[in-house]
């Protein structure tokens, strides 16, 4: 593997990760104490079947997965308080928003945040209508490498400045700017549970009596 695509690796891990701390240090106490995980083991093994992924994961936690990955019945990346993998989660796993999380947004700055930081990934890796990062092998990668660098400085840049919106020393006006613009420069992550999400916290706001169902 050439310096190059170990150095993307690097930088796709260290987003993923930055996108995890965010959204953990407000809503990391969902998955943990949630009755039903929604991980699968079929989602689990796209980690380790495609090569991107494997190669993310194990740059930041070595070799992680056991021998029996294959034919494991539950999603081997599960621990106690959720998903133990940092980083190299497939797309899906991130952009997956159930009520639980849309409920624990605050106000409509933090229901486009994390709503946001949940699709960013996908966006990222959706190279062209038929192409997904996740489908790449390390020849794949090398012939798309320029590509995959500016995605991944983009995302990184957008991020930059999405966390505008959860940061209390920004005021309203600001905000609103600040979403507008990331929601027109990335509107594939304005999904339907975005919407409702954002719609739920400016009705609260609109009227304080009343609060999302």
């Amino acid at each position: 593997m050439t310096r190059r695509i170990e150095s993307l690796i690097a930088a796709y891990a260290e987003l993923e990760m930055r996108i995890g701390d965010l959204v953990a240090a407000r809503l990391g106490g969902i998955c943990a104490g949630c009755p039903k995980p929604c991980c699968r083991p079929d989602v689990c093994r796209e980690v380790l079947e495609s090569w991107w992924l494997r190669k993310v994961s194990q740059h930041v936690h070595g070799r992680w997965w056991p021998d029996d990955w294959r034919t494991a019945e539950r999603c081997v990346a599960l621990g106690p308080a959720g998903c133990i993998l940092k980083a190299g989660r497939p797309a899906l796993c991130r952009s997956f928003v159930c009520d639980r999380y849309t409920r624990a947004y605050g106000d409509v700055w933090e229901a486009v945040f994390y709503s946001f930081a949940a699709d960013l990934l996908m966006d990222l890796g959706t190279l062209s209508s038929r192409v997904s990062i996740e489908q790449l092998d390390e020849r794949g990668v090398r012939a798309r490498a320029d590509k995959i660098d500016r995605r991944v400085r983009r995302a990184s840049e957008l991020l930059e400045r999405a966390t505008a919106l959860i940061d209390p020393a920004v005021g309203e006006a600001a905000k609103g700017l600040a979403a507008l613009k990331l929601l027109a420069s990335v509107p594939r992550c304005l999904r339907a549970t975005t919407q409702r999400a954002i719609l739920e916290r400016v009705d609260a706001q609109v009227s304080p009596d009343r609060s999302p169902n």
